[in-house]
């Protein structure tokens, strides 16, 4: 009997721990803030492995977006929150726009739709108190990709695409106008020398979706260096 009841109750304990580790995963409360990563694409693919679409299209000259990522300060970032169901079908009225503003052109991604769907799936999922659908989640992701024009940022201060020219981290501090955070690249050229590229720049939002400082200023950069913005050319990206 006694036997029995220690089976019985290992069983019960075992099905609690699943069903708190089932809610802590489905908790859409656990963040306070978004990331909009936008990313350059001349700086992504340069030299890289695995290697991206080459030549880059030529129409698109502009930060791309990467993704509306669900965040919390001082911890790591929710993800996958819920089981996904992405229906393409449910944002027809917005692919052209995607297509243009929210491409891929890594080879390893699968296209634009399965990027779309990845994103979705991995983010979207932990946002849906605020977000409720993937049409929600991607048209409020293009809003504010247009509200926030990371190009017209950089360019007002100067910050402009030149395979000879480098900038400081502080010109891109008072470009961005609030905290951002900073992805770079460093990657090793021919003569011996290395040109840091920074590839990603996310902005933050609160909950509501005011543009707020970001708590985490780079990611794999050294802001005490100088690092550059390479053009979109008609060559390969790896012989710029």
């Amino acid at each position: 009997m006694a036997h029995y009841i220690s089976q019985t109750m290992l069983v019960f304990l075992t099905s609690l721990l699943l069903l708190s580790h089932t809610l802590a995963s489905t908790d859409t409360t656990t963040y306070d803030t978004f990331k909009l990563v936008r990313q350059w694409y001349p700086n992504s693919c340069y030299k890289a492995s695995p290697a991206c679409i080459s030549p880059l299209p030529r129409v698109v000259k502009y930060w791309t977006i990467h993704g509306l990522w669900p965040s919390k300060r001082g911890s790591a970032d929710p993800v996958n929150c819920t089981t996904c169901h992405f229906d393409p079908s449910t944002i027809s009225d917005l692919v052209d726009m995607m297509h243009q503003r929210w491409p891929t052109y890594s080879y390893n991604n699968g296209g634009d739709a399965q990027f779309w769907k990845y994103e979705y799936c991995k983010h979207g999922t932990c946002c849906t108190d605020e977000l409720q659908s993937p049409h929600d989640y991607f048209n409020t992701a293009l809003s504010l990709n247009h509200k926030l024009d990371m190009d017209k940022l950089l360019r007002s201060a100067g910050i402009v695409p030149d395979p000879r020219e480098f900038y400081t981290f502080d010109q891109l501090d008072k470009a961005m106008k609030k905290k951002a955070t900073y992805w770079c690249r460093t990657v090793a050229e021919e003569d011996g020398s290395s040109r840091q590229l920074v590839d990603q720049i996310s902005v933050c939002m609160d909950k509501k979706l005011a543009w707020i400082d970001c708590s985490v200023q780079s990611i794999m950069c050294n802001t005490r260096e100088p690092f550059y913005l390479l053009p979109f050319t008609k060559e390969n990206n790896d012989e710029l």
